[in-house]
């Protein structure tokens, strides 16, 4: 891959400057690299969402108000005395909901204060973010309209196990609690369980299990091992050394051009229209809510609930889409013999220029993420390399020239006069910024739906001509002409 990588810098008229690409971890750490989150939805009899409810009330309830303390120490002392806090609700509350799930709703709370002292430190030393200007404690658990608690559930690793029925349903055993929920969701990985967490989330219970791919369970607890279809991630190897670039966007949710030549549209104008029809929702049950609470008709809580929903459907669609684009983006690349794939980073985009696309609908660091989880399933590496001015530059004579992009996707090279697409030339510019020259043999364009990715082909169009107008038939007898 080297020696190729040479041979295409020697072709480039004069020296290009090569950027050193860096993987994805190394930008975005959040998590280790061999677990993953599987999400189950619950289906609880009306006992068990009865009990479930008041087990979720009562957690919440220990978080808000540890949490309240702690926050009312730290503005009064400018610190907090995170082991006595501790030891005084879990003394509280250890008899309401066991004293194995307290202390895993104090362990998170405890993370919690971790990582805002972590920020406030970084912030002293200035090594913070400029886009975080104020780092801000831990919140409560609570819907600030309607004054009610967002209810969730914690069990630790060892107090829980799934019992699988088959690939797509089974039950969950909740030790502590003697209940036995039923769940719907394929379980895709099978290793060592993590800390469960139950949310209820607009009238619905999803159970959120961690799971460490292909880890043994320790011999304690010989029952938290998640049986799913894979144990390794891993699952396929490369079938070639070519590289593929990358230039995101939202018209066009992935930009891609290969080094064999194949270039790759996948559309997101789904996406958008998905985007507008829930901010509509949201707008006008946010208004009517509005409106009727200021009139003091108590009919307003109907409207919240609309306005929650339609937030929650928002995020669930979009969520969808996004992620059936990046499971076709990965086949397809693992297809084409795609080794190595070169992302375009947008850095501190939504911080220097902020707007509605770029920071509500263009969910990037999900999206870099998720990428890099599907494609190492297929062996293939995903490295980031900084896209400073790849859309203003021209990927022929690589010179940014000014109002070059006279149509949307479409860059204009003032000096050849060619034309190119504008998310296309992105890409190429990427490529040649690690070292790269790559040409263009055929364009394929696709579109991303809730169906699946369609291939987008030219509509065929008719011939606009007026139809022949034609006597009626000759019949004899009356009215018959000659």
């Amino acid at each position: 891959m080297a020696g190729q990588q040479k041979q295409r810098m020697s072709l480039v008229g004069g020296n290009p400057t090569v950027m050193p690409a860096m993987e994805v971890p190394n930008l975005l750490k959040s998590k280790k690299e061999s677990v993953r989150t599987v999400r189950l939805r619950l289906l609880p009899t009306k006992q068990q969402d009865k009990r479930l409810r008041k087990i979720a009330g009562t957690c919440s309830k220990l978080w808000n108000q540890i949490n309240y303390a702690r926050r009312k120490m730290f503005f009064e002392e400018k610190r907090i005395n995170i082991e006595e806090t501790y030891k005084e609700f879990y003394e509280r509350y250890k008899k309401l909901v066991g004293s194995v799930t307290t202390q895993q709703v104090l362990n998170k709370n405890n993370e919690a204060w971790n990582s805002f002292f972590k920020l406030l430190k970084l912030k002293k030393e200035g090594k913070l973010l400029p886009s975080i200007k104020k780092p801000t404690p831990p919140g409560y658990w609570k819907d600030k309209i309607l004054g009610k608690r967002i209810r969730g559930i914690i069990i630790r690793s060892d107090r829980y196990y799934v019992e699988q029925v088959n690939n797509g349903e089974g039950y969950i055993i909740l030790k502590d609690f003697s209940v036995k929920v039923k769940y719907v969701g394929r379980i895709k990985w099978s290793g060592r369980q993590g800390r469960l967490e139950i949310k209820y989330e607009f009238n619905r219970w999803f159970a959120y299990i961690p799971i460490e791919v292909g880890v043994m369970p320790s011999k304690n607890n010989p029952r938290g091992y998640v049986r799913g279809g894979c144990d390794i991630i891993q699952r396929k190897k490369p079938r070639g050394e070519e590289a593929a670039f990358i230039d995101m966007g939202l018209n066009n949710l992935f930009a891609v051009m290969t080094t064999c030549g194949d270039a790759i549209l996948v559309k997101g104008g789904v996406v958008k229209s998905e985007y507008y029809w829930w901010k509509s929702e949201k707008r006008n049950a946010q208004s009517t809510r509005d409106s009727m609470r200021n009139d003091s008709l108590e009919v307003w809580r109907r409207f919240h609930r609309r306005y929650l929903r339609a937030l929650f459907k928002s995020s669930e669609r979009l969520r969808h889409l996004y992620r059936t684009a990046v499971r076709f983006l990965a086949k397809e690349l693992h297809e084409r013999s795609v080794k190595n794939v070169y992302l375009g980073y947008p850095y501190m985009i939504t911080q220097d220029n902020g707007n509605e696309y770029n920071t509500n609908i263009w969910w990037f660091r999900k999206l870099t993420q998720w990428l890099h989880d599907v494609l190492k399933e297929y062996g293939i590496e995903l490295l980031i390399v900084f896209e400073d001015n790849t859309s203003r530059e021209c990927s022929i004579c690589h010179v940014i020239h000014e109002n070059a992009r006279v149509h949307r996707g479409l860059y204009v090279c003032s000096v050849s006069g060619k034309k190119i697409n504008a998310d296309l030339n992105a890409a190429t510019n990427i490529a040649y910024r690690v070292g790269y020259v790559v040409s263009v043999k055929k364009i394929e364009s696709f579109v991303v739906t809730h169906n699946g990715v369609k291939p987008v082909t030219p509509l065929r169009r008719g011939i606009a001509q007026d139809p022949a107008v034609k006597p009626p038939p000759f019949r004899a007898g009356r009215g018959s002409y000659p």
